[in-house]
């Protein structure tokens, strides 16, 4: 998802303004979609897919059978292949392609087979859904082939084809799964180096707009939306940062030679130079009125050259107010500091050093293969969901052997899936019994890719929301596309396309497409009907509504408890990170890897962000938004200034008290990773001993390494903020 951002004011050198708009526009494209993960899976569904209907409608007419039963079961499969195998080694994708079609046979065997006994049908519909979540336990290869196999189980409900048309569909499922197997293994086969370079395309488009939201803060003082938008893209610059660093465990994705090491060291100071750009920003904008009038103009122009790309320009106005009086606005001092940091950054890469393996940069062990720790694990090339910590969160050892807290999450949401669709298939009937499937299918889409029951909620609503603006969309567009079949597949392909392209951004907008998918469909078999639509928005808002009651009613994984787990987590990485750069300025090796630290709490962060975001809105569920969204903000804040101390500490430059201050702020975020809550009133708070003490310590500090020291007191603070507060006496 982008972030709304101010526009990038251009330098007086004839830039026209379409061409201003056309950067903006295209930086904002770039940076939404790291790697072009979503478009690839978008043009992979739509490839997939428009090819695999050609191969079944060819083999309809070989054999001389109806195609209308292998095109929609085919191409099924294809969708569902093509989404869900996107491993990066060819070997993992071969193994997975070659059970896929065994899932989906086997679901449209067991769904054929039992459809002329209806309760045996729909009591084996209840079983097959508990069982396609509950093998998820297994990795994603299980996610893929379980929905395989709950999807050839539902069309074959939905089609109703007769027993003797079961060999026909298991060759059409063959002949789709082998095709999409070969394109998945040739021309949708994703290069990893090429997706490495295109994430770092898009990391420098999203630090671009990042400088165009600086630019916003400082016109706008005050405007709390222009600082929370700026914000806002720092944490889409860390995504984009650990998309990056995940890449990196794949060393297909490098140069032979090139050790990830390097590039994971040059990811982390760009973040870190991002970082204090912005924080320098929003502290200038704060006092603007105390910056004189010729320093504030250099400040605009090092931003606007470094938006630019304008490398002599941003170097020379950094240099200008990096060695300007600290005296009025420190933050300016800083900002030149931070400019002249960032702009070495990026020229290192430009250059060309980085990945060339014969040529000497800079000896630091860190850039060892041998020393690489892998820290992000991704999951088909994206970063991990929230599944683990709600595991952490629900997960008690102390608990009875049959009680539900020793359920791993996996059979905790395969139970739910089984009562959702039971419950689905009772409500559905009610209100059709040949179209019930609807929602049943509603039901069970809501607990995949979910992990906690704000999660399971966002995209219930979304389902609804989507499907109510598609039906409208559905039905405008059935009009034109009447008696126009070429149009009209056209039409389909193009929605597949959308759909998967934007459904990482909203689940609401897949499902806008696919409902429209859905209406051409619909138009080609000669079914379509505005009462036909009514009534698959009457069943998916009924299967959507039973997903969030279900979700939140049995054996729910609460989203608060997930954050507290979250917030947890990030606290004890903050505090692993602060005792290794303890140890460092004490002249010490600490033996654990700072950049490694470094990487695993910026994941901790994204995962803090990830959950708060998954609370449900609305006072019946819990109020304090704006509290939690603060609290979460200074936590981001405390990482940020982590970040920057281990990024500047040398076992070669110790310092006592840095160390001392280290230590304390570590144990102090201890404490607080084991509080229920923070920033709460208690009766009784002794937060202000520790700030009070680190504040002296880093007074009796040298100036001579600026960044640390300034980005410690900013961490020293941040702790505060999040510090129990004595509870004022009522008067």
């Amino acid at each position: 998802m982008s972030v709304p951002h101010a526009e990038r004011p251009v330098p007086d050198r004839g830039i026209s303004r379409i061409a201003q708009q056309f950067r903006d526009a295209h930086d904002r494209f770039v940076a939404s979609d790291p790697g072009w993960a979503r478009l690839r899976q978008g043009l992979r569904a739509a490839v997939a897919v428009g090819s695999t209907l050609l191969v079944e409608l060819a083999l309809a007419r070989i054999l001389g059978r109806p195609a209308v039963l292998g095109l929609l079961l085919g191409a099924v499969v294809a969708m569902l292949m093509s989404t869900g195998i996107r491993d990066g080694r060819r070997a993992v994708i071969a193994r997975t392609a070659a059970a896929a079609p065994f899932a989906a046979a086997g679901g449209a065997s067991l769904g054929v087979l039992t459809a002329g006994h209806r309760l045996l049908g729909l009591g084996a519909f209840v079983l097959v859904s508990f069982a396609a979540v509950w093998v998820r336990r297994f990795g994603p290869r299980w996610f893929t082939l379980g929905f395989l196999f709950w999807q050839g189980f539902f069309f074959a409900l939905f089609l109703h084809p007769p027993v003797g048309e079961l060999p026909f569909l298991l060759v059409a499922i063959a002949a789709s799964g082998l095709w999409v197997s070969f394109l998945l293994l040739t021309v949708l086969f994703d290069d990893p180096q090429a997706r490495l370079l295109s994430i770092v395309v898009a990391l420098r488009a999203r630090a671009r707009a990042g400088i165009s939201a600086a630019l916003a803060v400082l016109d706008r003082p005050g405007d709390v939306r222009a600082v929370r938008q700026l914000r806002a893209n720092l944490i889409q610059l860390s995504e984009i940062a650990l998309l990056l660093d995940g890449q990196l465990t794949d060393p297909r994705s490098l140069p032979e030679g090139v050790p990830p090491g390097r590039i994971r060291r040059w990811t982390v100071d760009f973040e870190i130079g991002m970082d204090e750009v912005a924080g320098a920003v929003i502290e200038i904008s704060a006092r603007l009125a105390d910056v004189p009038e010729p320093l504030r103009v250099t400040v605009r122009q090092v931003l606007e050259a470094l938006g630019w790309a304008d490398q002599e320009s941003a170097v020379q106005a950094a240099r200008q107010i990096d060695s300007s009086d600290e005296g009025t606005v420190p933050a300016v001092r800083r900002l030149g500091s931070a400019c002249l940091f960032l702009l070495d950054t990026v020229g290192r890469w430009d250059s060309g050093e980085l990945r060339a393996p014969d040529r000497a940069v800079h000896v630091d062990p860190l850039d060892e293969e041998d020393g690489f720790e892998p820290v992000v694990a991704l999951i088909g090339g994206n970063l991990p969901g929230s599944a683990v910590l709600a595991q952490q969160s629900i997960g008690r050892t102390d608990a009875s052997r049959f009680s539900p807290s020793r359920m791993r999450l996996t059979t905790r949401q395969a139970v739910q899936a089984g009562v959702a669709a039971g419950l689905a298939i009772v409500a559905g009937e009610a209100i059709s019994t040949q179209r019930f499937y609807w929602a049943v299918i509603a039901a069970f889409v809501a607990f995949a890719g979910t992990a906690t029951s704000g999660e399971t909620v966002r995209k219930g609503i979304g389902r609804i929301a989507g499907t109510l603006l598609g039906l409208f969309a559905a039905v405008g567009l059935a009009d034109l596309t009447d008696g126009h079949r070429t149009v009209a597949v056209a039409t389909i392909l193009a929605c597949i396309l959308l759909a998967f392209f934007l459904q990482p951004v909203s689940y609401g907008l897949m499902v806008f497409f696919i409902t429209i998918m859905l209406g051409q469909l619909y138009a080609l078999l000669g079914t379509f009907s505005d009462s036909l639509l009514e009534l698959r928005l009457a069943e998916t808002a009924a299967g959507a509504a039973i997903g969030i009651l279900v979700s939140l009613l049995v054996l729910p994984t609460h989203s608060r408890a997930t954050l507290r787990v979250a917030r947890k987590t990030f606290l004890l990485g903050l505090a692993d990170l602060l005792d290794a750069s303890a140890e460092t300025l004490h002249g010490k090796d600490s033996g654990r890897n700072l950049l490694a630290l470094t990487v695993a709490l910026d994941a901790g962060g994204r995962q803090l962000v990830r959950t708060r975001r998954a609370l449900t809105k609305g006072r019946l569920f819990g109020g304090d938004r704006e509290g939690v969204r603060h609290r979460v903000s200074v936590l981001g804040a405390a990482g940020a200034g982590a970040r920057t101390v281990a990024a500047s500490v040398s076992p070669q430059r110790p310092n006592e008290n840095m160390a001392r201050g280290c230590e304390l702020l570590a144990a102090k975020a201890r404490q607080l990773a084991e509080r229920p809550s923070l920033g709460r009133a208690v009766t009784t708070a002794d937060g202000g001993t520790t700030v009070d003490e680190v504040r002296q310590l880093l007074a009796q500090v040298p100036a001579d390494n600026r960044t640390a020291l300034h980005a410690l007191r900013r961490l020293n603070e941040a702790l505060a903020l999040l510090e129990p507060r004595p509870a004022v006496p009522p008067t």
